[in-house]
Parts: structure tokens; sequence; C-alpha cells
């Protein structure tokens, strides 16, 4: 099932640390993603897809989401990965995408992290 939401300026979306099912999808707007307070990113282009990770992981969510301004997304809410695979698979294709960019870009950061750190080198 999926629903769109305007979300105000400031409003939370997603907390850390709560159960969620389903996730969302930026259709307009600017989001900002927290993790222990910490700004990690911002989300500002129509299609980004956010909040999969404690569906795909089985734990709470990961990260805080609030709205820098006036935004609109849409929920998707699914009872299993399985399930949206079947339902949407144009949808998990861009969820796998998603989180391989992520994870690719994490382990940028490890390596411009390792290659300043001479204790980390190899050399």
């Amino acid at each position: 099932m999926e629903q769109d939401i305007e979300v105000a300026p400031g409003q939370t979306i997603i907390e850390q640390g709560d159960e969620g099912s389903g996730f969302f999808i930026l259709k307009k707007g600017t989001l900002e993603v927290y993790k222990d307070d910490v700004l990690l990113a911002v989300l500002m282009y129509p299609g980004t897809i956010f909040g999969e990770m404690g569906d795909i992981l089985g734990r709470p969510r990961t990260c805080t989401i609030r709205a820098k301004g006036t935004s609109l997304i849409t929920h998707v809410e699914v009872d299993s990965l399985e399930e949206l695979v079947e339902m949407r698979p144009d949808i998990a294709a861009k969820i796998i995408r998603t989180l391989a960019s992520r994870l690719d870009r994490t382990t940028q950061k490890l390596i411009d992290t390792a290659r300043e750190n001479p204790l980390w080198s190899t050399k």
C-alpha cells in the first residue's frame, strides 16, 4: 500500500530506534538524515528511497530523518522484502542500487581515512 504524505518543516518522519514498517520515497523537498544527533546526509533528489534499512535488517530504525522544508513523501508499506520484490520489482531494484551506492561511498571513506592515517597503511 502506498500513501502520499505532506511533511512540515522540522517534522520528524523516522526516529532512530523506533520500530517501523515499510519505507519512504522522497517526491519533493529536502530531508536531513541524523545518526546519534550527527547530520549524515541531506536528501533532496526526487525518487530517493529511505527508511528501508530497518525492514531489510529486521531491526529498529537506524537513523532519524527530518524535513528541512515542506516536503512530499510516499510511504510504501510491505510485509516483507520478498513481498516487495514480487509486487514492485522496480522499487526493489532501486533499493538494491541505493544500498550498493551507500556501500561504495562508505568504502571510499574508509580508504580515504586509511590513506590519511599512517598506522593503517600497509606500506
